[in-house]
Parts: C-alpha cells; structure tokens; sequence
C-alpha cells in the first residue's frame, strides 16, 4: 500500500509541476519564437520543479516513477507548449545513458546538476588511441544545448577490418564543444536545437557509451543501479523514444479542445451557431476519436515496454510509435481546415501546434513512411533493422 500511495503523490506532484511549466512556457511563447530558445525562466522552472533530476537510480535520492506517470507529465506539458515538452521530456530522459556509464563517472556527471543534452546519429569521427578516443564533428539539431552543461555526441567506430562498426557516443563538458547557435525552424522554435563542433577533442574509455553492447544488455551493469530503476531491462531505444507519441498526444487534446470551444463561439453567415452544424459536429467526433484510438495505442506501447523480454520486435514499436504521431499530425491539420481562417492567427494554440507537431512528425525516430515500412517488413516475416 505504501509503494501505491507513494506513487499516487509523485503522480500528482508531477502533474502540478508539468502544468506549472506548460503554463510558464505558453505564456512566453512568443518570445520563445523570436529568441529559438525557451526562457532561462523556463529553465529555472524545469529545474525548480525537479524534472532534471527524473530518471537517476534510485541511490542519487530522487523518486522511481513508472512509464505511464512520466509520458502522462510530459503530455501534460505538452498540452500547453511542446518546445517546453520536448525539453522537459529531454532534460530528465537524458539522465537514462549516463545511468550506463562507470559509477564514478556517473557521480560525476549528476553530481554537477547540470542539464544533459545529446545527439546520437553516428555523425562524428572516433579514432582510437591509448586510453579512450579522438573525437571530431559537426552535430546539428542538439536540442536544449543552450543550457547544457554535457552532451553525449554519436559516431561510428570501425574497430577491425571487415567487422561491423559499433554505434559508440561519448559524453562531453561545456567547456569542450563549441556552440553555434544557428536554430531557425518552423516549429519546435522554442527547443533552441543549435549546432555543435567539436575538434580532436581526448576522450577517456569511461566516458565511452557503446549502444551495440546497451541494445543487447538491456540494462545498466546490475551492481549499479536497482531493478526498481525505470530503465533497468527494457529495450533501450524504444524506451528512449517513449516521450515523443506522449507530447503529440498532449498537443492533440488541447486543438480538439480549443476546436470545441471556439466552435461553440463562431456565429457562421446566416447567424447559425457553428456547433448545429453536422459538419462541425462530425469533425468534432473524428478528431475525438482519432485522439482515443491514439492513446490507446499509447497504451500498448507501455504495456509492451514493461512486460517486454525480448519479444517484441523494435519494428512493432516504431510503428506504434508512428502511427499514434500520424493521428495527432492528422487532428492538426482536420481542427485548421475545418476551423478556417480563423486558425491561421499567428500565435494562436492551433497555429501554434500544428507547426510544432509537424516538426514532431519530421524527426527521425517519428518519421511515418519509415516507421510503416519497418513494421510492415516485420509482418511479412522480413528483418526490419528497426532500432526502436
């Protein structure tokens, strides 16, 4: 009983918290735009709420929570400003792949409290040396790095000759990338997603993430972290990407909403209220129902992530994944066009996360062809190369 009670409280704490930061986040969204970057408000936000701390091992004193109370708070956030989401969900998700790093790197690393932003696309150079590895690249797309203090950095390193190469990243300071901030998008203004160089930067074996080795282990090294912990045997990169359906999700309700109530408002020609008309009322009821046969699938997914012991394929994911981010995509643009003109305002929630949904569905873990063409190979009994 006690283990319940103490997960309703984080629940309801963290639900307060993400609309704290939603609020905050919206409130600012114009500047957030104009800037590219959520507010060092925001942030403090973020950080005053505890978010960053999410998804450490029970030892550094922070709560375990289950899939279902995180995704639910970054859907929260995600009603009110996904940039806020993205990075909320970010800024704690990250803390899972410092979890696999040696404990006194790890106590490095979150002992700081800094935030931790990566890219993970094997985009760099890895050349191995005594000790660790030389690193050199050009990382775009690093979301939230304006208030980073690490960054994990991906590359691929061919160890021997005729072998596959392994997908390693490496974990980095502040002080060792160079910042250029160059980010200016349709959407996700807010996740100030800037660029990174590094130049032959040393860096030491144990600082070293190898995701070949993370995929097949499934969990951090058993000694360090306790079962109890939220990344401790599940497939990783599935439960990586979990936060991205959850947003969309979050942004999908608030336009059904704001189409309901600004419907209920509009006076059409003639002086019919817009919401008699079977039209208003059909697309009402298709969007609603897109958006619960979405959350049902968002559903399954968690249901799959916790009883998951290898197998499901990650195609089965990807899927899922897509296709839930394909019905929000498909609510967005059904509340705009039915909605009219009206909807183009500059500013305004539906404008706003129509935008930010479509950068959402370009991102390379949400991209709805591939996705489909995984899963479909999987269902045909083919081999998918789906990472989650």
């Amino acid at each position: 009983m006690k283990t319940i009670i103490q997960e309703v409280d984080i629940y309801t704490q963290l639900m307060e918290s993400a609309e704290r930061i939603g609020k905050l986040a919206e409130s600012e969204n114009r500047s957030a735009e104009e800037n590219s970057t959520i507010s060092q408000a925001v942030v403090d936000q973020i950080k005053a709420e505890g978010i960053h701390h999410l998804i450490k091992p029970k030892e550094y004193g922070h709560p375990q929570i289950s899939f279902n109370t995180y995704t639910d708070m970054i859907r929260k956030v995600g009603y009110y400003n996904l940039s806020a989401a993205w990075l909320t969900y970010f800024y704690s998700l990250h803390n899972s792949w410092v979890a696999y790093l040696p404990k006194h790197r790890m106590d490095e690393v979150y002992g700081t409290g800094g935030l931790i932003a990566d890219i993970f696309p094997p985009i760099g150079k890895a050349t191995k040396v005594e000790g660790g590895f030389r690193i050199s690249g050009h990382w775009k797309f690093v979301s939230g790095i304006n208030y980073s203090e690490w960054v994990g950095v991906g590359a691929l390193y061919f160890s021997k000759e005729g072998e596959p190469p392994a997908h390693i990243a490496f974990c980095v300071h502040r002080n060792d990338f160079k910042l250029i901030k160059e980010w200016d998008s349709l959407g996700l203004r807010g996740s100030g997603s800037n660029t990174i160089i590094i130049e032959d930067l040393f860096v030491p074996d144990d600082m070293v993430l190898n995701f070949n080795e993370i995929i097949q282990r499934r969990k951090p090294e058993p000694l360090e972290v306790d079962e109890d912990y939220l990344y401790y045997n599940v497939p990783f990169f599935p439960a990586f990407f979990v936060g991205f359906p959850a947003m969309a999700l979050g942004a999908a309700e608030r336009i059904i909403d704001e189409y309901r109530e600004r419907t209920k408002k509009r006076i059409r020609i003639g002086g019919r209220a817009a919401s008699e008309s079977p039209t208003a009322q059909r697309v009402l009821a298709e969007m609603t129902l897109k958006y619960q046969a979405a959350s049902g699938m968002m559903r399954e997914y968690i249901e799959m992530l916790n009883s998951d012991e290898g197998q499901y394929d990650h195609a089965v994911y990807n899927g899922i994944r897509v296709q839930i981010i394909q019905n929000c995509m498909d609510i967005a643009v059904r509340a705009t066009l039915a909605f009219g003109a009206g909807s183009l305002a500059k500013g305004n929630p539906l404008e706003v996360m129509l935008r930010d949904l479509t950068a959402i569905a370009t991102h390379i873990t949400s991209l709805y062809e591939d996705g489909l063409e995984s899963y479909g190979k999987h269902l045909f009994g083919f081999e998918s190369f789906s990472r989650g």
